[in-house]
């Protein structure tokens, strides 16, 4: 974009900066970083498919980087390749040799402990595939996220035959004893406190011995297009 195109207003002190008020239309083509909210599903998906995955033009953040984390600690090879995304590499992601084709009995996932920091999408879209690993998941996360609602994700999760242990808190930390399996089946969950409920139990579903019927029961969902884009993926 030509310096005539816009202009920085003046006057401005020592507090702060105004952005540049452009004194005409602009042509411009723009590289901007990928979707936290879609890396995150994506990774989830991979991580649960029959065979490798590559997530091209993934976004690299906190979240992105704890949920790495986290599926690398129960088992999965995820490595990342030079792509062309100015913001980062590519991810190549491996499930586990067992987890063979979608509705295997074993998914090959390992029991590990798992550190959400305070990623929303790591609390429940790991505790969705939790239950799928051969051994026990334990769920932490910082300090100033243990608060975050837990208790539809437990319920829900309880509901299609996960054993969950959280000691009566609702919330974060808890244990998830995996068996390797997840029966499935009818869930009436109220997610009107976060759309990341019904994402984390959509995104394990594939692999549900049963397949999974949700029924929302609360109020209106506080972010729909959120549940597209994980029915999209």
């Amino acid at each position: 974009m030509s310096g005539e195109r816009y202009s920085t207003p003046t006057g401005l002190g020592e507090s702060g900066w105004s952005a540049p008020r452009a004194s005409g239309a602009l042509t411009a083509r723009l590289a901007v970083p990928g979707s936290k909210s879609l890396t995150n599903r994506e990774l989830i998906l991979s991580a649960i498919a029959d065979s490798p995955s590559t997530l091209h033009a993934p976004l690299h953040s906190d979240d992105s980087v704890r949920m790495v984390a986290a599926l690398t600690a129960l088992g999965i090879q995820i490595e990342s390749v030079e792509g062309e995304s100015p913001f980062g590499p590519d991810l190549i992601v491996t499930p586990p040799s067992g987890s063979g084709s979608v509705g295997a009995s074993s998914s090959g996932l390992r029991g590990a402990t798992v550190d959400c920091g305070q990623a929303g999408t790591v609390m429940r879209f790991i505790a969705g595939i939790a239950g799928l690993a051969e051994g026990d998941v334990t769920l932490t996360a910082h300090e100033s996220a243990l608060h975050r609602p837990m208790g539809a994700m437990i319920t829900a999760l309880r509901d299609v035959g996960v054993d969950v242990d959280d000691e009566g808190r609702w919330a974060l930390p808890f244990q998830v004893r995996g068996h390797g399996h997840i029966r499935g089946g009818e869930v009436v969950i109220d997610a009107s406190a976060s759309s990341q409920f019904v994402s984390g139990m959509l995104l394990a579903a594939p692999r549900f011995d049963t397949g999974l019927h949700l029924i929302h029961s609360g109020s209106r969902l506080p972010s729909m297009p959120h549940i597209d884009m994980t029915i999209e993926c």
